[in-house]
């Protein structure tokens, strides 16, 4: 902050700047009705004020003035300044871009590391098949009978099936994950740039760098950086369309959100208002079973015959073998 001092301030203690005393008096002090004196009694008599400019005054204008004159934090490093200008050049309003990023999300460098470690097999979908899990997916088919009936009757496809993939991507809304969806995409995006690509790099195992080698995880986040983009430029014309907060989503550590664990393209592509509120919320069951519907509906479930049909239209829900077999293992169980 600049201090400008006043004309009755550290530089000057009358009304004009001057600190000359007016005519007939002594530093501001009247003769008027004041005795002579002696020598002595000037002597005993107390100094006049005057305003003095003391080293130690001197010195705090000084640091003062050079504070003022440093950059503060909007002149600091902003590591989304290219991805924003981007964003307002491919269209997005720049009050809604400026507003998203206010203040900037911390960048999840650690959680883009951890995507390089994440593998999985049959044996993470095993637990899906339990009679346990089994059990709660019957009643969840029961609890939400009828939005299944009509969803299952607007798009044709099993409510075993939809049932399903909720239960293995977040058991119904149990767990739909903390990770700040804004904060993740954006950082996944400026993986376009080398420094940011060389921070990630040094953060993984000497293993994972073997097994990926750098060459390969560079093309790596590149695709992950164009991916991104498109899947963040989605969720701010959601959020701006549909008048919400940005900054409070919460999903997985690739950006997924809600029970049905949407990318933002899906949900501006799929998303629907299954319990007619208007309003498409993926945190609610009703939306979940019909979004998930949708979804798989506009994937070809329909046409659909034979189960490596089924597996395929369920593969583009999520790119996994092990996950297709995992759903259609769990609607085959809830069929008995």
């Amino acid at each position: 902050m600049i201090h400008h001092f006043g004309r009755s301030g550290v530089f000057g203690s009358q009304a004009g700047g001057d600190p000359r005393p007016t005519p007939g008096t002594t530093a501001g002090c009247s003769h008027r009705g004041m005795k002579p004196t002696s020598k002595g009694d000037v002597l005993n008599q107390p100094l006049p004020h005057r305003t003095v400019c003391t080293p130690i005054v001197c010195l705090l204008a000084i640091v003062t003035c050079l504070c003022a004159a440093l950059p503060g934090p909007a002149a600091a490093y902003d590591i989304y300044a290219p991805l924003k200008q981007r964003l307002i050049q491919d269209g997005l309003r720049p009050n809604v871009v400026s507003l998203a990023f206010q203040p900037p999300p911390p960048p999840q460098y650690k959680i883009v590391a951890l995507t390089f470690r994440i593998r999985e097999g049959k044996r993470s979908y095993a637990q899906f098949l339990t009679p346990a899990s089994i059990a709660k997916a019957q009643q969840f088919l029961d609890r939400h009978a009828a939005t299944f009936a009509r969803a299952e009757s607007a798009s044709g496809v099993d409510r075993r099936v939809i049932a399903a993939i909720l239960l293995v991507e977040t058991r119904f809304g149990s767990y739909t994950g903390q990770t700040p969806t804004l904060a993740v995409f954006s950082t996944f995006a400026v993986m376009d740039q080398r420094e940011n690509r060389d921070k990630i790099w040094s953060m993984l195992t000497v293993r994972d760098r073997k097994r990926w080698n750098r060459d390969a995880f560079d093309r790596k986040m590149m695709d992950r950086s164009k991916w991104a983009y498109q899947e963040l430029s989605s969720l701010l014309r959601w959020a701006d369309s549909n008048g919400m907060d940005v900054q409070a989503y919460r999903g997985s550590v690739m950006g997924a959100i809600g029970w049905a664990q949407f990318l933002p393209s899906s949900l501006v592509r799929y998303g629907m208002d299954g319990d007619q509120d208007g309003v498409v919320d993926l945190f609610t069951a009703q939306d979940a079973i019909f979004s998930v519907a949708n979804y798989l509906r506009g994937h070809g479930w329909t046409e659909a015959r034979t189960e490596a049909e089924k597996e395929r239209v369920i593969y583009a829900y999520n790119h996994s073998r092990p996950y297709c077999e995992a759903v259609l293992g769990i609607a085959d169980r809830l069929r008995l």
